[in-house]
């Protein structure tokens, strides 16, 4: 670990690493989610040859469209609850190093 001499810095370094982390997966993992549940419109908003259109509309409009549209919730979903998660225990964490250092140092 740290070699740090008060004894709630080791524990607040440790707890702001997750606490970043979890913030990072919340903003960044929902996006990708709405963005792979977006994609079925975009491909089908594309210019495509004729030969190509009916094909393309059936593929990626019936049969994947529904299917990235769920699996694009389901990645949002679990951003949040896996960035939240981490966030809380960053929280903890940080919050545990806080009040170890308030004790020990009363003008903290």
């Amino acid at each position: 670990m740290l070699n740090c001499k008060k004894p709630g810095i080791n524990n607040l370094i440790v707890g702001l690493l997750p606490l970043a982390i979890g913030i990072l997966i919340i903003i960044t993992i929902p996006s990708w989610g709405n963005w792979l549940a977006g994609y079925p419109d975009q491909v089908l908003q594309q210019q495509l040859p004729a030969e190509a259109s009916a094909t393309v509309q059936v593929i990626v409009g019936i049969i994947f469209g529904p299917l990235l549209d769920q699996v694009g919730g389901w990645i949002g979903i679990v951003g949040y609850f896996v960035g939240g998660l981490v966030t809380l225990i960053g929280l903890v964490v940080t919050f545990n190093g806080l009040t170890s250092l308030r004790k020990k140092n009363r003008y903290i």
